[in-house]
């Protein structure tokens, strides 16, 4: 059973703040998650050779306030995305091109995702995730 864990230094935005963030600063918000998350796995080397086809993911969001449980999971949606695989779609354009290729997909099928907010002092903020490949039957 393969396993990913590795800390971002700081806690993910939030959905309410990334609701109100114009388009282009979201997607500098995700290219810059992915550049981290890259960053603290020691780059492409660190990436599974085969993205896993099911997967546990846990995330921890340690902050200075506990924020309410669905805006919590509604701001891992930009994390989450970086971890699947990016897909040719229609037209020859790609879907979730900012994707490491962690996993196949974050539907049911493919990924089951546990989120967790820590309340912590300011100077230890982070977001510590966990990707735990499930063997299929």
């Amino acid at each position: 059973m393969r396993s990913i864990s590795f800390v971002l230094p700081a806690p993910y935005p939030l959905l309410n703040r990334s609701l109100r963030a114009h388009w282009s600063v979201r997607k500098r918000q995700q290219a810059a998650i992915r550049g981290t998350i890259l960053e603290q796995i020691g780059g492409a080397a660190g990436l599974p050779p085969e993205p896993f086809q099911k997967a546990h993911v846990v995330i921890e969001r340690h902050s200075v306030g506990t924020p309410d449980y669905d805006n919590l999971v509604g701001g891992g949606k930009q994390l989450i995305d970086c971890l699947t695989t990016p897909v040719m779609g229609k037209g020859g354009r790609q879907r979730n091109k900012r994707g490491l290729g962690i996993v196949v997909d974050d539907s049911p099928d493919h990924l089951t995702a546990e989120y967790h907010a820590v309340k912590c002092r300011l100077c230890e903020q982070k977001t510590v995730i966990t990707i735990t490949e499930i063997e299929r039957d």
